[in-house]
């Protein structure tokens, strides 16, 4: 069995800021398909993100728990972050993220990518090396590359079965990425963003 964790924060006010891929309105639209066939499956209700809040967040330079001074903390990277993120991205040919499988975690179904450019990495191991983390916090280490589909309502126990079928469903969505995004997040889990900046790629 799966113990879940509800999620409490969903539609919640928040602050966080976050480099993220762009997506296209048809990725968007293949996983709300993907949300679709998973639903009918889940004994439990979901949250499932609504199309325009769907995202891959490549790293939270901002994350949304913690009680630091976010605003503080973000003017003290700003503008370190957004010069990285243009010294990896500019001129650097655009992305293909290919997702081909869904994981249940015990706090959300996910859709699992790769990125054979090896950019993601290569941002993430960056802003790990030279971004310092906030106060009394460490790097944050990834080693997925995912959007996530659905969070829980409730705390409930899924047997295994169900995690199983959830997880044999195919998944095979092509998402082209054309530019790498600064945002900043004020309604989780990305209902409502800014955008800071965009770096197209080539």
């Amino acid at each position: 069995m799966l113990q879940t964790i509800a999620d409490d924060i969903w539609g919640k006010d928040c602050l966080a800021y976050h480099v993220q891929p762009s997506l296209e309105p048809e990725t968007r639209a293949a996983f709300e398909t993907v949300q679709q066939a998973f639903a009918g499956l889940w004994p439990g209700p979901l949250h499932a993100g609504p199309k325009h809040g769907l995202h891959v967040t490549i790293y939270p330079l901002v994350t949304v728990k913690g009680g630091f001074d976010k605003e503080a903390y973000w003017q003290s990277i700003a503008r370190q972050s957004e010069s990285l993120l243009k010294e990896l991205c500019t001129g650097h040919q655009t992305l293909e993220l290919r997702f081909s499988r869904l994981k249940v975690t015990d706090t959300a179904i996910i859709a699992t990518a790769t990125d054979e450019t090896g950019l993601i990495q290569a941002i993430r191991d960056r802003i790990v090396r030279e971004i310092p983390p906030p106060p009394g916090a460490s790097p944050i280490i990834y080693d997925l590359i995912h959007s996530t589909l659905a969070r829980y309502r409730t705390s409930t126990a899924i047997p295994d079965e169900v995690v199983a079928r959830v997880e044999s469903l195919p998944v095979s969505i092509t998402a082209p990425v054309t530019r790498i995004r600064l945002v900043r997040e004020t309604l989780f889990p990305c209902l409502e963003t800014d955008e800071i900046a965009s770096i197209p790629l080539r």
